[in-house]
């Protein structure tokens, strides 16, 4: 019997008999399992009120809740769950992630830490925790717990990753680099691995690693711009002017307008002394504003000067 036929049996079962509360209980379950979250919440509401002692409805009620984009409810329902059995760690884990999407980061590391003292191999928790320390920007207490989220599960990519941010931050490029190649180990397809790597070789000007890591960076994730754009650069800086037309037109054929892709194309054309190209794309790039991560007045007054004196433009920015 697939879900769906189980799904209609127990919908006949409790039209036929209301006070069947183990058939309303298995399909409240199997609603959240299909995605009838709102169904799901309507039997859970009821059989909270039938058994308002009963710790696991209020904890279904929470994802529940979760689903429904209702954080506050999601909360108050997590909170009735761990007053009704503060020892469970599952209870706990939720109510902590209740309380950091509510904004009381307080709140959740505490009971994170109630989870580990249960549970004290619990790699989720010691991440979620680095995580809001991370947040917090307490970078020495959030690389102790990613490292024991990885000594909990060397599996978990995302701990990896996290963890090398963070070495990032304290100036620890090698160990960063280090983090970033396991992440890559672990999950092959996982492109913001090869991104940072890249921008750690661009800053060690190994160019050729670099424009190699951005490759797979952007045959991982094809949209992704920011590794469009920091190959753009290095194409342009490096002297490679040709190359750097060539993939920025590839990424307007596949992106559209893009203002900050025009931009750099008009650097492109203002190295190779195309000055007409070169103010065509800087009001290109102001056109498409919306798109135009650049100084929008520093692009302003370049156009500017531009028009004033057009072989000098650039020289007097």
């Amino acid at each position: 019997m697939n879900d769906i036929q189980r799904f209609e049996n127990l919908k006949k079962t409790v039209e036929n008999d209301p006070t069947n509360f183990q058939a309303r209980r298995e399909l409240a379950v199997l609603c959240l399992d299909l995605g009838f979250d709102q169904v799901a919440m309507k039997h859970l509401s009821y059989l909270t009120g039938v058994f308002p002692n009963d710790a696991n409805l209020y904890f279904n009620a929470g994802i529940c809740w979760e689903k429904l984009k209702h954080p506050k409810y999601a909360l108050n329902a997590y909170k009735k769950a761990v007053e009704l059995k503060g020892d469970d760690p599952d209870f706990l884990y939720n109510l902590a992630l209740a309380y950091e999407t509510n904004g009381m980061d307080d709140e959740a590391i505490l009971n994170l830490k109630k989870v580990i003292c249960i549970k004290n191999d619990d790699a989720n928790a010691f991440f979620s925790i680095g995580v809001l320390y991370a947040k917090r920007g307490e970078t020495e207490n959030a690389i102790k717990c990613f490292k024991k989220a990885i000594v909990n599960n060397y599996s978990d990519y995302f701990a990896h990753f996290h963890l090398a941010q963070q070495y990032k931050k304290t100036g620890e490029v090698d160990r960063a680099f280090e983090e970033y190649s396991k992440v890559i180990e672990l999950s092959p397809d996982y492109s913001w691995a090869y991104y940072n790597i890249a921008q750690i070789y661009w800053e060690r000007n190994d160019v050729k690693n670099a424009i190699l890591m951005l490759r797979k960076t952007i045959e991982k994730n094809k949209k992704d711009l920011d590794a469009c754009r920091l190959l753009a650069n290095i194409y342009i800086n490096t002297g490679d002017e040709k190359q750097a037309l060539r993939f920025i037109a590839a990424v307007l054929k596949q992106f559209g307008h893009q203002g900050d892709f025009y931009y750099l194309t008009a650097k492109v054309y203002e190295k190779i002394k195309n000055y007409e190209l070169y103010g065509q794309n800087l009001e290109l790039a102001l056109n498409n504003a919306q798109t135009l991560t650049y100084s929008h007045a520093l692009v302003q007054k370049e156009l500017m000067q531009f028009r004033k004196n057009p072989q000098n433009a650039a020289k007097n920015i």
